[in-house]
This record gives structure tokens, sequence and C-alpha cells, in this order.
């Protein structure tokens, strides 16, 4: 299989709530606080219709990880909070490195 076949088999999968939480190592009351407050966006207007794709996948685990590996006791929503903080940083890193890359191309 090439990689744009795995990719796109990837961004085929969709999980109902229950096949997400199990995968994801989240309860179900996290899911739905997480969409919620926004951090996660499943297709579907009613929890039993939702489906979530493989980025949200990556997220929840991300959310997970965080949780356990700093061995916090919060809530989805400080979790939540905090990992918006973390992508936006990543953001502006990223934004930051383009423009030194700009800066020294226009140098040379």
């Amino acid at each position: 299989m090439t990689m744009t076949e795995h990719m796109s088999t990837l961004e085929a999968t969709w999980l109902s709530v229950s096949e997400f939480t199990q995968v994801a190592g989240l309860q179900k009351t996290d899911v739905v606080s997480l969409v919620e407050v926004g951090v996660l966006k499943p297709m579907g207007q009613s929890l039993g219709d939702w489906t979530f794709d493989n980025q949200a996948m990556v997220l929840a685990r991300r959310l997970r990880r965080i949780r356990e590996d700093l061995e916090l006791d919060l809530d989805v929503h400080a979790l939540a909070l905090g990992f918006r903080l973390l992508e936006r940083i990543s953001e502006l890193e990223s934004a930051l490195n383009r423009a030194q890359v700009a800066q020294l191309q226009d140098r040379g």
C-alpha cells in the first residue's frame, strides 16, 4: 500500500461515540464536555449520531496523554483550555520560524 492509499484509508475512518471513547481512552462524559467546549467537532447533530475522524482521535489521545503524563486531576474544561494554549503557542512558533526563514532568504 502506498502512502497516499494509506492516508486515504485513514481519512475515511469514522468512529461512533462508543468506539471513539474506547480507542481514545476517554470517558463518554469527557467526550461530551470536549464537544461542548468546541475542542472536538463530531459529524452529526446529536450524541447518538456523532462520529469522529482520525484528527479528533489524535487530539483526544494528546489530551489523555497530557492528563496522564502530568498526573493531573483536571476537569475536561481546564484540560481543553491548556491544550488550546499549547496549540496556539505551536502556531505562533511556526509563524515565527516562517518569518525568520523569509528574512534570511531576503538577505541572501
